[in-house]
C-alpha cells in the first residue's frame, strides 16, 4: 500500500461523512479501572461503519461506474446501497437466502436490486463474483478489498482528532475488514495501539485461525451475530490481523445478549450482538485494561427491539 492510499481514503470519506461521536463510558471506566471510550459507528449513515469502505471503494474507480455488484451477510450491503444512492448509481446486492425480510425491504427502499442466493455470505459472494465477471460490472468485496478496509480505517483518523492517546482498541471481527483498516491506518500514522478482536462462538473463524496459526474455515455460521458471518477470511487479511492483534477473544451469544441489554439500560443505545460482544470481552478481561485509555468500536445497531426480545427469551 502507498501512503497516498491512506490519504485519498480520508479525503474521499471525510468529504461525505461527518465524524461519529466518541464518548466516555463512566460505567465501563469504573468497571475496568481505565478510561473507556465508545466510538459510536452505530450513529453513522446506515447505522454502521460499513458506509466508509463502500464510499471509498466506489470513489476509487478511475470513473464512477453506473452500477456495482456486491454480496453481504450484514451491514455491508446497506453501506453499498447508501453510497450508491449518494453517488447516483445503481447496485445489486446478493444476500444469503435466510436474510430477514426486514433487511431485504430496507435495501429495496434504498433502490438496491436484491438477489437471494446460498446458505451463508460465502456462497452469496461466489455468485456475486461470477455475475460481476460475466456482466463486466464492478464488484465490491465485503471486507478484503484494499479500498474497502482503508475506508474503514478512516475511523482511526477521526480518533486521532478526538482523543490524545489510545492505549488499546477493541473491535469485533467478521471477515476482518474493519480491524485490518484500523491496524494498517494506525501503523501508517505511527500510533502505538494494542488491538483486541472479539467474535461470538459459531462465528469465530478468525479466533480459530489465530489460535491455529493458519486460516480455518467454519462449516456453518451458528451465531445470532450474523453480521460476523464469514466462514473464513482471506490470506491477506489474516496476515494483517495475525501480525497486528495482541489477543483474540470469543464470547457466547448468551453473554452478548445479556450485555446488549445492559448497554441499552445504561448507555440508552440499542446495538447489535456483533457490537455488544466486545462489551462482554471487556468485562471478562477487564484487568488487561486497567489504567489505560481504551476505545471500543460500537460497530452497528441494525436490529429491532423485537430481535432483542426474541434473543432475550431464547437465552433465559
Amino acid at each position: 500500500m502507498q501512503s497516498n492510499d491512506f490519504d485519498k481514503a480520508w479525503e474521499r470519506v471525510s468529504h461525505f461523512l461527518k465524524p461519529t461521536p466518541l464518548i466516555r463510558s463512566d460505567w465501563l471506566s469504573d468497571l475496568t479501572g481505565g478510561n473507556v471510550y465508545l466510538k459510536l459507528e452505530c450513529l453513522n449513515l446506515g447505522h454502521s461503519f460499513k458506509i466508509r469502505g463502500a464510499l471509498n471503494s466506489i470513489l476509487s474507480f478511475p470513473k464512477i461506474p453506473s452500477k456495482v455488484i456486491t454480496a453481504s451477510g450484514g451491514n455491508h450491503g446497506l453501506g453499498v446501497a447508501i453510497a450508491s444512492k449518494l453517488l447516483g448509481i445503481k447496485c445489486r446486492i446478493y444476500l444469503p437466502e435466510k436474510t430477514p425480510e426486514s433487511r431485504i425491504r430496507l435495501l429495496e427502499e434504498m433502490n438496491a436490486e436484491v438477489i437471494l442466493f446460498g446458505e451463508a455470505w460465502d456462497e452469496s459472494d461466489m455468485e456475486a463474483r461470477r455475475i460481476a465477471k460475466e456482466t463486466n460490472i464492478p464488484y465490491i468485496h465485503a471486507f478484503a478489498q484494499k479500498e474497502v478496509f482503508l475506508g474503514q480505517g478512516t475511523i482511526i483518523r477521526e480518533l486521532q482528532q478526538q482523543i490524545a492517546k489510545i492505549d488499546a482498541l477493541v473491535a469485533s471481527v467478521g471477515g476482518g475488514g474493519l480491524m485490518s483498516g484500523l491496524i494498517t491506518t494506525a501503523k501508517y500514522l505511527d500510533m502505538d495501539i494494542d488491538f483486541y478482536s472479539v467474535e461470538t462462538k459459531g462465528a469465530d473463524s478468525f479466533y480459530r485461525s489465530f489460535k491455529a496459526g493458519r486460516i480455518m474455515e467454519l462449516d456453518k455460521i451458528a451465531s445470532i451475530a450474523n453480521t460476523l458471518g464469514a466462514k473464513k477470511t482471506t490470506p491477506e487479511i489474516f496476515e494483517i490481523l495475525r501480525n497486528g492483534i495482541s489477543e483474540a477473544f470469543v464470547v457466547d451469544d448468551a453473554k452478548a445478549v445479556r450485555d446488549l441489554e445492559e448497554f441499552l439500560n445504561i448507555e440508552k443505545i440499542l446495538i447489535e450482538p456483533a457490537a455488544s460482544c466486545i462489551i462482554s470481552a471487556l468485562k471478562e478481561h477487564k484487568d488487561l485494561f486497567r489504567n489505560k485509555n481504551v476505545v471500543l468500536i460500537i460497530c452497528g445497531s441494525n436490529i429491532s427491539l423485537n430481535d432483542f426480545l426474541k434473543w432475550k427469551k431464547l437465552f433465559q
